[in-house]
């Protein structure tokens, strides 16, 4: 991981909203293999946090 995510995890149990691990730049995730991607990948996971 590119940054520590016990902070998120911290606030995300204080506040309820839950911590949402994005891709930090094209090759970040395997979906983001290129910028189309990392938007796609990014979105898709904003989206699955909500349900």
């Amino acid at each position: 991981a590119y940054q520590d995510d016990r902070a998120a995890h911290w606030l995300s149990e204080r506040t309820g909203i839950p911590a949402v691990k994005l891709p930090f730049t094209v090759g970040g995730t395997p979906g983001a293999s290129d910028l189309f991607g990392l938007y796609e990948d990014t979105i898709q996971r904003l989206r699955e946090a909500l349900r």
